[in-house]
């Protein structure tokens, strides 16, 4: 027989009980001695043969909702990541993103499928127009810088741009034209009103003429010249004189520069420049003699032409020789 009371016996036979109950069950009981023991169904583990206590089981699950939650944010993220990338539109650039190439995930060869071609500058992307590109540009590929067409280097732009200018304002400016006498009636120039073209001139041609009025006691010389382009002449002029065939210089302004006349027009020099006065004595014949040059040039040293006379008589008359 045993030695315990019939209590101890039943309070040893509750004990068994419920600690066989833990042990199928999985439930959790608080031995007499204050110990916690936890039974999964079936028994305890092999070899395990220890106690786990309520403490470090609950620092433990806290733990494995982190790892779990975590796995599964990066899972969601993941997921849309992809989802992003295969709504965009498709550019060579994203080709070779992480998971591989479109093309080798699809089994296609690497020349099977063309290379999306860039949007028109005319046309709108996502319904928003595109910016043109600039004058002197070609659209690059993917990667490749713009090649620009090839202009005009800074010299010999500004050679070109003063060039142009030099020309227009030779083309568009008038000079002022120098003022013509009007000679009077009377006066001869070449015989039979002949005109000699200026040696080395276009549309020039040129008149030497005589003035001498009777008892005037004087005779007067100039040169006509004759503008028959269509566009503004200058010229240089020479004029002298010859009495009973000896040549006489006239005085300044002879040889005369910078003679500016306009197209269809002719111009006298004025007769005063060119005067031998006090014609006395014996009969004189008197005639002028001029050329034209280009302006700046020598006149003098150029064709030289006669105009017709005009006897002087010793009664003072003036008489042109035909």
């Amino acid at each position: 027989m045993s030695d315990k009371s019939p209590g101890a016996q039943q309070r040893n036979t509750a004990h068994n009980t419920a600690h066989n109950t833990a042990h199928d069950s999985g439930i959790q009981y608080i031995t007499s001695g204050g110990d916690i023991n936890v039974y999964p169904p079936g028994g305890p583990a092999e070899g395990a043969g220890s106690r786990r206590t309520a403490e470090p089981q609950g620092k433990e699950r806290p733990a494995r909702r982190r790892l779990v939650l975590l796995a599964a944010a990066a899972a969601v993220s993941a997921t849309a990541t992809a989802i992003t990338l295969a709504l965009l539109p498709s550019s060579p650039a994203r080709t070779s993103t992480a998971g591989g190439s479109t093309r080798a995930a699809s089994g296609a060869s690497a020349h099977s499928t063309p290379l999306a071609t860039p949007a028109s500058p005319k046309t709108s992307v996502g319904g928003r127009p595109s910016s043109a590109p600039e004058a002197g540009t070609e659209r690059p590929e993917s990667g490749a810088a713009p090649s620009t067409v090839p202009g005009p280097g800074p010299d010999q732009g500004k050679e070109a741009a003063s060039g142009s200018r030099a020309e227009d304002s030779r083309s568009a400016a008038v000079r002022r034209e120098t003022w013509s006498e009007s000679y009077p009636d009377g006066a001869v120039c070449a015989a039979g009103n002949r005109w000699t073209p200026a040696p080395g001139m276009t549309g020039v041609s040129f008149q030497p003429c005589t003035y001498a009025k009777s008892f005037s006691g004087n005779a007067q010389f100039g040169i006509t010249v004759w503008n028959t382009s269509s566009r503004q002449v200058a010229v240089a002029v020479w004029v002298e004189y010859w009495m009973t065939k000896r040549r006489y210089d006239c005085s300044s302004p002879f040889p005369q520069d910078h003679v500016v006349i306009g197209p269809g027009e002719t111009w006298s020099s004025p007769l005063g420049n060119c005067v031998l006065p006090d014609i006395k004595g014996e009969t004189h014949r008197v005639q002028s003699r001029a050329g034209v040059s280009e302006e700046g040039g020598n006149p003098r040293n150029s064709r030289l032409e006669f105009s017709r006379g005009v006897d002087i008589y010793p009664d003072g008359r003036a008489v042109p020789v035909p």
